[in-house]
């Protein structure tokens, strides 16, 4: 009597390390969109205020509703609150883009005793 050997698969390791890899794997893809400086697209689809203001000035409530739900704004209220709402997000999302600033003059003279007193408290 010959006994059948039966081929089995080996089947790969799953184990569970407590971390959310597809997490991971989505942060490095934003990071490396970062890097290459892809940017999304604005929902507004208006880079200057004025424009923006005049194109919503003259959309209807539906329009309005469409829009906000691609900006991430709650489509309730009035045509004036949803306006209002989406005015408030726009200046949000351009808020800190185009403010440069810029030092032209050492803070701390270089080679001073509060040079050296800021590096100490820096270096602790």
């Amino acid at each position: 009597m010959a006994k059948k050997q039966s081929k089995s698969k080996k089947k790969d390791i799953e184990y569970s390390d407590g971390k959310n890899h597809i997490a991971e794997e989505a942060q490095e893809a934003r990071n490396l969109e970062q890097i290459i400086g892809r940017k999304q697209k604005s929902p507004f689809q208006q880079e200057n205020f004025a424009d923006f203001q005049q194109s919503i000035d003259s959309m209807q409530l539906s329009q309005l509703q469409e829009l906000a739900v691609k900006a991430g704004v709650f489509p309730s209220g009035t045509k004036l609150t949803l306006k209002n709402k989406l005015i408030k997000a726009y200046k949000q999302s351009k808020q800190g883009l185009g403010n440069v600033v810029q030092i032209t003059k050492p803070i701390v003279e270089p080679g001073s005793d509060k040079e050296k007193e800021l590096l100490n408290i820096i270096n602790r």
